[in-house]
């Protein structure tokens, strides 16, 4: 799953204009960390939770739920199709996320007012990239490009899959968080799966004021 990651990284930074960034394991012997991190964890520490990201004493971190994601059909690197949740896309969506939004507070303006997180793989959370390393193959998650936030561009790709069309469009197993007036809600694309719609309610409890 690393190295599928870091085979992505690359043009996932180029895309957003962010420094270069690899992945790595860290000793199963580490206490603590100075940089950002991603943890896997057998069963979630938030309720329910199946991944997320957030900040803690100034160090951006995320965390990963293996058993819960199995629990919803899902596999640890590819499922049988594209349409099986995995472990490793679990994973890099916290990561594209953790590094275009690390502190987890960026909001975007739409047209009409309304707002909705800097969360770059929501909007496509059930598009899957398959990436080969070696003779396995991962799958990772779909992202949106700076493009998409943009409610005048009129020019894509808006997503590294090129499925989408204009900015703010929802791919069909795509979600996102609306802020309208300090409250909290979600859209949902044309057919998400229980396991995305599990997904957004809980990003919109983890954007919801504390």
């Amino acid at each position: 799953m690393i190295n599928a990651v870091n085979t992505m990284l690359p043009a996932f930074c180029s895309t957003w204009s962010l420094k270069s960034y690899t992945c790595q394991a860290a000793p199963s012997t580490m206490t603590s960390m100075n940089s950002m991190y991603c943890v896997f964890m057998d069963n979630a520490d938030v309720a329910g939770a199946l991944a997320y990201h957030s900040e803690g004493s100034n160090i951006p971190y995320s965390k990963v739920f293996v058993k819960t994601i199995l629990s919803y059909g899902g596999a640890i690197q590819m499922g049988a199709t594209p349409s099986v949740p995995t472990v490793a896309q679990a994973f890099s969506h916290e990561i594209f996320e953790m590094l275009v939004d690390p502190t987890a507070n960026i909001w975007w303006q739409l047209s009409n007012g309304l707002l909705v997180p800097g969360e770059v793989t929501d909007p496509v959370q059930g598009a899957i990239v398959p990436v080969k390393v070696g003779s396995i193959t991962v799958g990772l998650s779909d992202y949106i490009y700076p493009s998409w936030m943009n409610p005048q561009s009129t020019k894509g790709p808006y997503n590294f899959l090129n499925t989408l069309t204009k900015p703010f469009q929802l791919a069909k197993g795509g979600y996102v968080i609306i802020m309208k007036n300090g409250s909290m809600s979600y859209v949902m694309g044309s057919s998400v799966t229980p396991y995305v719609q599990y997904c957004a309610e809980q990003d919109r409890l983890e954007y919801a004021p504390h």
